[in-house]
């Protein structure tokens, strides 16, 4: 019980920070009414002070509620589908959200800080620019029912690990959907109205008052993600409706040109020996630009608070330079680390007013000003740079061994990370108190094995793969989680796999060589979980286009460590390349020993990260020479793996954990069996089937025909024509074999031929899988399987026939 409670406020703490919970009527006292279930439970609004209070309520039935706390704003659409839209739309651009899926829609939230924001208020069913009808909840002003575990259809689908950001300007209220409704119907899968329906939304958003620049924006957003027919309609297709209808309405408005004022560059004044340029003063702690009218000078406040540019960066991996800006907010002194481009482009400049930097649409221009003409006059000190960690060119990135290159953490999700890799104890206090009680367990050691091993899979030219543990609840998967991300840093380095396919990019990305640790499947998204794993074990962020182009590639070269009830491999069971890329370790990773894992997890919370570094330092001075043992254990393993296809391509990677196991034991003296390591190697083998996949294929087949034999060709031809059965025979038919594989079909009829489960003939050379079988007067073109696996497998398909059943 106290796991729920903790559950609920964690959540949305984590969700809906200082929200007030509110006590919701739901359905108790009979009542069975769902607009009322969403109503405060009594005349006015009572809150919760505890958890025990929330965990009694929502025994009885009842809902709970969180007020929108200041600072964040949630957008409301109510359908589904154009819901779903969005929220590609958004992960697409990079947006940081959260998202709560409901029984009528989804629900976004989104930092709520800027005026622009705030004007936006709270109200219902207006169109947004992209042409979405939406309901909105302003900060203090409303509130929505919290996904609890008796809100059927509602839940949170979507986290973001970053700090969130802004309401896009996209999603700002047009005009009210009740009067007019939009004109958009999307997704738009065929022609249909695509071309009228674009040209009335431009038409209605020029005329409320949306620029056309912002207009264009929005709708080539629309086009990209809401648009999936686009044949004989071309992006260029919408510029030209923005332009047909502002002539049509008679738009003469033309945006101001953003020119930089042509200020007399030479020096003012000094400032901490910082140069400070004219026309510019700081007087007060403030900055000043003095204008001189008819030979008088004015002065004119430009901000409350002056920024100096104190370190220029340049990125090592790409063409990039950052300058480190800083400013005085009181007795503090504020520094972030941000690309040039901030400090040259307006609406980038806008965004600092976040990190609470005095700019507004007021100031801005001077601002850029300024800081132009002060990098002029100011030589700053050069550094270099990296925006991630692990390898990067011929250095390797760790916040504890990297000297003279600057780590960046831009995001808030970037920078929990850099903060989690601290150090606590020492390596010997390390192996003592946290490895000496795992040690006399194969798959703990493994799963541990290889959040050290992730940090050299890149100098072993292998690519990135995944170690899955999985099992029932409470089998210490969480804790054994814990203790990888021990041998780097604290527990903040694990994240829950409840994120979305954006963020676990960007965290992989930031990451490169260090493990990705993600808790608990079950929490995701199952498409998402699919695509996942593929994307992650191609070391490659999807390929996304921008309204410039494309949007940079994010790589990484490192290991997913995942826990979660259900192996990953379950989620993708006719995706052969799924289980080539996951090493599945299932059933309890430690013996139920309660005294045990309390004394495991306070070790852990006194010990973290030296061992990492030590490691680290033990490879880096003695790779060239150890990386040729490397090759020694992966023969070891293709020769174990024999001709099982998926077992071959894990073998490099079981072998690289061995192998690390070996370097940690002869290099740093581990206590480690790796007897064991190898030995469970073949339960692996044995246990998943998923590690033979041609096998796995043959056996759903089977069972698919065991379980619908009225769709077997015996006496009497079949509606659904699957199979042949002659004379003791099986024969498979292509067409069923091409509905049931889809793209593995080519590859594991090749595979079932090469290993004989197939009856195969040679035919010019090669070997064909099929023949020609007449049956009942007509000839088919079929597959034989071969029948003594097919008893070995434990199927029997012989049926007793007609005439036989007479002469019974």
């Amino acid at each position: 019980m106290q796991a729920t409670m903790i559950s609920y406020t964690a959540k949305i703490t984590e969700l809906l920070p200082n929200g007030k919970i509110i006590k919701l009527r739901g359905y108790t006292n009979g009542n069975d009414d769902y607009q009322k279930a969403k109503s405060p439970s009594g005349k006015t609004w009572t809150y919760f002070s505890n958890d025990e209070q929330i965990s009694n309520w929502i025994e009885k039935g009842g809902w709970i509620g969180v007020r929108i706390p200041t600072g964040l704003y949630l957008v409301d659409v109510d359908d589904t589908q154009e819901g779903e839209l969005l929220k590609e739309l958004l992960e697409g651009e990079n947006v940081n959200h959260h998202v709560i899926k409901t029984p009528n829609g989804l629900q976004f939230i989104f930092k709520g800080e800027t005026d622009q924001t705030n004007k936006q208020g709270q109200y219902q069913k207006y169109v947004n620019r992209l042409g979405i009808t939406q309901d909105t909840r302003a900060a203090e002003k409303g509130y929505i029912v919290f996904p609890t575990e008796n809100t059927k259809g509602r839940h949170v689908i979507a986290q973001s690990m970053g700090e969130l950001d802004e309401l896009p300007h996209y999603l700002y209220k047009v005009w009210n959907g009740q009067k007019t409704p939009s004109p958009m119907s999307y997704p738009y899968e065929t022609s249909g109205s695509r071309d009228g329906d674009f040209y009335d939304l431009s038409r209605r958003l020029l005329t409320c008052g949306v620029s056309k620049k912002d207009a264009l924006e929005s709708l080539q957003l629309a086009y990209e993600y809401f648009v999936p027919y686009k044949e004989d309609f071309p992006l260029s297709t919408i510029k030209e409706k923005v332009e047909s209808a502002s002539k049509k309405i008679n738009e003469g408005k033309t945006e101001a040109a953003n020119e930089i004022a042509d200020f007399e560059i030479h020096v003012s004044g000094l400032s901490d020996n910082k140069v400070i340029p004219k026309p510019f003063i700081v007087q007060d702690g403030s900055l000043y630009s003095i204008k001189t009218v008819k030979d008088v000078e004015v002065k004119n406040f430009v901000s409350r608070h002056v920024p100096f540019l104190t370190k220029e960066f340049h990125n090592v991996e790409r063409p990039q330079v950052l300058y480190e800006i800083t400013w005085k907010q009181g007795h503090k002194t504020i520094s972030e680390v941000v690309p040039a481009s901030t400090i040259a482009v307006r609406k980038e400049l806008l965004e600092l007013s976040e990190k609470g930097f005095s700019v507004n649409d007021n100031n801005v221009k001077n601002l850029i000003s300024f800081m132009d003409f002060y990098l002029l006059d100011n030589e700053l000190k050069k550094y270099y740079a990296v925006e991630r960690l692990g390898h990067i060119k011929d250095s390797f990135i760790h916040p504890s061994i990297t000297k003279d290159i600057e780590i960046m953490a831009i995001d808030h999700g970037e920078k929990q990370i850099l903060e989690s890799l601290k150090m606590q104890g020492t390596s010997d206090t390390w192996k003592k108190e946290v490895f000496e009680r795992i040690k006399q367990h194969p798959k703990a050691v493994f799963f541990v094995l290889s959040s050290f091993a992730s940090v050299i899979i890149k100098d072993l030219r292998l690519q990135p793969f995944i170690v899955d543990l999985s099992g029932t609840t409470s089998q210490g998967k969480t804790t054994i989680l814990k203790a990888a991300a021990s041998v780097w840093g604290n527990e903040g380095l694990m994240s829950e796999w409840n994120a979305t396919k954006v963020s676990i990019e960007r965290k992989a990305a930031y990451l490169n060589s260090f493990p990705l640790l993600l808790d608990d499947t079950r929490k995701a998204n199952d498409k998402i979980l699919k695509d996942v794993v593929y994307q992650f074990s191609g070391g490659r962020s999807k390929g996304r286009g921008s309204l410039k182009g494309s949007q940079r590639e994010y790589t990484w070269c490192n290991i997913l460590l995942s826990t979660g009830e259900v192996s990953l491999n379950e989620y993708a069971k006719n995706q052969g390349g799924v289980a080539a890329r996951i090493i599945p370790l299932i059933d309890e990773p430690l013996k139920k020993d309660h005294e045990n894992i309390i004394q495991l997890h306070e070790a852990m919370e006194n010990n973290y990260g030296a061992i990492g570094v030590a490691f680290l330092k033990v490879w880096l001075e003695n790779k060239k020479d150890l990386i040729t043992e490397y090759h020694k254990f992966r023969k070891f393993y293709v020769d174990k793996a024999k001709d099982n296809e998926v077992l071959n391509r894990l073998a490099g990677y079981y072998a690289a954990v061995h192998f690390t196991g070996s370097v940690l034991k002869n290099k740093m003296s581990f206590e480690i069996d790796l007897k064991a390591i190898a030995d469970l190697f073949d339960d692996i083998a044995s246990e998943n089937k998923s590690t033979d996949k041609p096998m796995q294929f043959l056996d759903e087949i089977l069972t698919d025909l065991d379980s619908s034999r009225q769709d077997i060709y015996y006496d009497y031809l079949p509606q659904v024509h699957k199979a042949i059965y002659k004379k003791g025979q099986l024969y498979l038919m292509p067409a069923y074999l091409t509905r049931f594989l889809g793209v593995e079909e080519k590859a594991t009829r090749r595979e079932w031929l090469k290993r004989g489960l197939t009856v195969g003939k040679q035919e010019k050379n090669s070997y064909v899988d099929y023949k020609p079988l007449k049956h009942k007067g007509k000839t088919y073109r079929v597959i034989p399987v071969n029948m003594d696996i097919v008893k070995e497998i434990g199927f029997d398909f012989e049926e007793v026939s007609g005439n036989e059943f007479l002469n019974q």
